[in-house]
């Protein structure tokens, strides 16, 4: 009897879904002094998932401000810093009405008009 229990024990565990990574890679030309946003509408999971992390890889140039947004039609939900990786202090609820968009300002870049193409990869951990 004990076999069977332990089976039944352990079989949810390996139907779990693992956690879906959200890609979306960005290439914006930026110019020394302006402020851009980079929306993005990414495909939701269909079932009610939550945002667990996120990360970039890429460079962000120095004197260049990034936050990533997510945003439910106009209200700011979570603004948080470009990063190579960030672990959520609590998972956010996500729906599919939500979208995200990155906010760069360039505060001293060498000098008013000088261009920087900035090229990045966000990804974002999503678990059911």
């Amino acid at each position: 009897m004990k076999l069977p229990l332990s089976l039944l024990l352990i079989i949810p565990l390996l139907t779990q879904a693992a956690p879906l990574d959200l890609l979306w890679t960005t290439e914006k030309l930026l110019i020394a002094g302006q402020q851009s946003r980079i929306p993005h509408q990414p495909e939701w999971p269909v079932k009610q998932a939550e945002l667990v992390a996120y990360g970039m890889t890429g460079v962000v140039p120095d004197g260049v401000k990034c936050q990533l947004e997510l945003k439910l039609q106009d209200e700011l939900l979570l603004s948080l810093p470009c990063t190579k990786r960030y672990v959520l202090e609590r998972p956010l609820r996500i729906t599919p009405g939500m979208r995200l968009e990155l906010y760069l300002h360039n505060t001293n870049l060498f000098s008013p008009g000088e261009e920087v193409v900035l090229r990045n990869r966000l990804s974002l951990e999503v678990a059911d």
